[in-house]
């Protein structure tokens, strides 16, 4: 990568990370003074603030281009190949955006907690937003050291969608059925970006993903039968289960699966699930 360009992607990433911090840190202080419908409307102008910044305004801004080059843009998105792979980039910042909204409004007074959410998810964002350039124009497809970094942001983004939907259920006394359609929707979602992204996407594989999905819908329904308020350690139940179905599924598509790593991430899913009931306090749920 060029000297300049790289200059005008750090410069891009910062302007769009500030944003989002500046964003979330404007929605904390609105709960905060619990203005539920200001905070509400506030969330949405953000998020669709950040949809036509990323699709118009991020690699353009900063590299002296004319108004031809911003309408090329608009041309371009008519285009359904292209806007079908911008649709799937957006479904990992957009999870990661609206889960942390959902977790500052279940915790609209926890300072500390607000914070340790804003700064961990701005900077995952931020993480996305890097690579957003090579996930367009598909050369992150063939950089298996960029997908590992992307991997990490996807186990956080799953860890908060379940604890954001988890949380949402307890606090708001949602039945399960709510949990379970939420459960199975969004882990369709993750599995389904995540393929894509290693383009290992076909309609066969779709049935995998659905059963992926209600694996994790009757476990979230469990954990939910017998879990206090603590929302956090029943999402670390979900991640543990749903990184060894993805990681054997990856493995198994990618042609590098064995018996050596199966037994890895079993014995991983294992030990996270067996520390976390053990440390987890089966007393009646209280909110």
């Amino acid at each position: 990568m060029q000297t300049t360009e790289l200059k005008h992607k750090i410069l891009s990433t910062l302007i769009v990370s500030l944003s989002t911090f500046l964003g979330f840190e404007a929605i904390s202080y609105s709960l905060k003074i619990y203005q539920i419908s200001t905070t509400l409307w506030l969330s949405l102008l953000i998020y669709f603030f950040h949809i036509f910044w990323l699709s118009f305004i991020f690699d353009l801004h900063l590299k002296n281009r004319s108004g031809k080059e911003f309408m090329q843009r608009v041309e371009h998105f008519k285009r359904w190949e292209y806007l079908r792979h911008y649709q799937n980039y957006l479904v990992l910042p957009g999870l990661l955006y609206w889960s942390t909204v959902v977790l500052l409004f279940i915790n609209p007074f926890d300072a500390a907690l607000k914070q340790v959410l804003l700064i961990t998810s701005t900077a995952a964002l931020a993480v996305a937003y890097w690579y957003m350039k090579e996930h367009l124009s598909r050369k992150l497809e063939v950089k298996h050291e960029w997908l590992k970094v992307l991997s990490i942001v996807k186990l956080f983004a799953a860890f908060f969608v379940y604890a954001a939907v988890i949380g949402v259920t307890i606090h708001n006394g949602f039945d399960t059925f709510f949990l379970g359609c939420a459960i199975f929707t969004l882990t369709f979602l993750l599995i389904y970006q995540a393929l894509f992204a290693y383009n290992f996407l076909n309609f066969r594989i779709i049935f995998i993903i659905v059963l992926i999905a209600i694996v994790l819908t009757l476990v979230s329904v469990w954990v939910y039968s017998v879990w206090n308020a603590e929302y956090f350690s029943a999402a670390l139940i979900l991640l543990a289960v749903y990184n060894t179905l993805w990681g054997l599924l990856h493995h198994y598509l990618d042609k590098t699966l064995s018996k050596a790593v199966a037994f890895e991430y079993v014995l991983m899913m294992i030990f996270v699930v067996t520390f976390v009931l053990a440390s987890h306090n089966f007393q009646p749920r209280v909110i």
